[in-house]
């Protein structure tokens, strides 16, 4: 044996801790993950032939107001959250502590969008299994058509503002699994 290296068969080699993923970590990660792909998903990429005659930059965008269906659609989505997530909290209390913060969160989604507005309630959400599992599968929806959202934008900031709502929305979704 050389001098210096241990044998892992030996009594007298060190042991190094093995590395453990926790629930914590493994959210942790699994947020960032979605955070880079719905990110990379949304980017869109300069045409070289859209830039300013000076070559300083990419000529003026799009007007906002051609984005005003997205966010009209986004504004409207996050409206049915907000009831889905109101009515969560009447019917079972006891998750208002867990859920209070993503329902606020999707009130600043909203209001990000620049237009307010309500919908209607939702139908009764059942046993508090049943009503996790119909926030997690509309939280699911949601990012899903945040990230469908991203092709229809015609302004870079509106697709970044909608990639970081889906963002929040998958980060949502586990949050909801780590609750069951």
């Amino acid at each position: 044996m050389l001098a210096g290296v241990h044998d892992p068969g030996t009594s007298d080699s060190p042991r190094m801790p093995a590395a453990r993923l926790t629930r914590r970590s493994l959210l942790g990660g699994g947020a960032l993950v979605s955070v880079g792909l719905v990110a990379a998903a949304c980017t869109s990429s300069l045409d070289p032939e859209a830039s300013s005659a000076s070559g300083s930059g990419p000529a003026p965008g799009p007007d906002a107001d051609a984005d005003a269906p997205v966010r009209t659609s986004v504004a409207a989505s996050e409206a049915t959250l907000i009831a889905l997530y109101a009515a969560v909290i009447t019917a079972h209390p006891d998750l208002a502590g867990d859920l209070t913060a993503l329902r606020d969160e999707h009130a600043a989604h909203a209001e990000a969008m620049g237009i307010t507005g309500s919908a209607s309630a939702p139908p009764p959400v059942g046993s508090r299994a049943q009503a996790l599992a119909a926030l997690r599968e509309a939280e699911e929806r949601a990012v899903a058509e945040r990230t469908a959202s991203c092709e229809e934008c015609r302004t870079p900031d509106l697709a970044r503002l909608t990639a970081l709502i889906a963002a929040s929305e998958a980060g949502h979704v586990e949050f909801l699994r780590s609750l069951t």
